[in-house]
């Protein structure tokens, strides 16, 4: 029992950088179990992105040589006619439309992602013995379109509107991945947003961090791969071109998968690092408990809530 007490001790008394790290040590030490069903996870965004929208970018690129031709009319003031105006209109709308049908998408199946793995994750970080596949089993039950209404279509459709909305939505119920599958949580949205209260930065934070931590694996990525490929070769944009018009699905998946490959190896970071702060905010929730420290740095306490 006291070592118990002194485990949450430790736990409620992380620092931000603590908190982060516990998250990097989450990830290495339970990669080989995550990365799997999280790489195919991330697989499906790109095959559904595939799949669906190839016919919609590929009009698009039609439209785009007349695009050009009626920028050039406007940047020497001749009058458009009404037919120009709608493809002018017509094609920033599609545009829209393919943003935010590919957020959408890859909201809706991140968020099934993150749910799969997210009570398995909480409860090793927490040293409680638990199968994974048991976990992964248990994570799709009803709860889970909550979670994907909120975080899967809610927060895209912000997105797409205000950018405003969207950070209200992530910072407030991110957690929910987490609470609509804990036992006890009678209503894991208010428990999601009681867990989160106070800790908005944190929250932002830790997204930031995983943000910038996998785009400068990208862009390094990339420009090695850049060597190899020359994607601004002639020969280059005539394949590509060629799987387009060809509908050649195989191959698009295949150079979507290696251009987006640090992010698929990459996929359990940010699950690891939000599991090492829930727990955090949560377990300081069920103490009820308020962490404050000393001028000392060595030193901490704790004040009844």
């Amino acid at each position: 029992m006291e070592k118990n007490s002194q485990r949450m001790l430790n736990l409620i008394n992380k620092r931000f950088s603590d908190i982060l790290s516990d998250g990097f040590k989450l990830f290495l030490r339970h990669y080989r179990t995550l990365i799997l069903p999280l790489a195919i996870f991330q697989i499906l965004v790109i095959t559904f992105n595939i799949l669906l929208l190839t016919d919609l970018k590929v009009y698009l690129d039609s439209l785009g040589i007349s695009f050009l031709d009626i920028l050039d009319k406007m940047g020497e003031n001749t009058p458009l006619t009404g037919g120009e105006w709608n493809l002018f209109s017509l094609f920033f709308l599609l545009n829209f439309a393919l943003i935010f049908l590919q957020n959408l998408i890859g909201a809706i199946i991140i968020t099934i992602a993150m749910c799969s793995v997210s009570n398995y994750l909480y409860n090793k970080q927490m040293q409680i013995d638990v199968s994974f596949f048991s976990s992964f089993k248990s994570a799709f039950n009803r709860k889970i379109f909550i979670v994907i209404l909120i975080l899967g279509i809610f927060l895209p459709l912000g997105s797409f509107l205000l950018m405003f909305p969207s950070i209200i939505i992530f910072a407030f119920f991110i957690f929910l991945v987490f609470t609509y599958n804990i036992e006890g949580a009678g209503k894991p949205i208010s428990e999601a947003r009681n867990i989160a209260k106070g800790a908005f930065w944190k929250v932002i934070g830790v997204f930031i961090f995983n943000f910038i931590f996998i785009f400068v694996a990208s862009s390094i990525y990339n420009i090695v791969l850049d060597l190899f490929l020359n994607p601004s070769s002639v020969a280059f944009s005539f394949n590509y071109n060629l799987w387009l018009s060809t509908r050649n699905y195989p191959m698009l998946i295949l150079y979507q998968i290696l251009i987006n490959l640090v992010n698929i190896i990459l996929a359990p970071l940010f699950i690891c690092l939000s599991t090492s702060l829930f727990a955090t905010l949560k377990t300081r929730k069920d103490l009820g408990l308020i962490y404050q420290r000393t001028r000392d740095p060595i030193h901490t306490r704790l004040i009844e809530e």
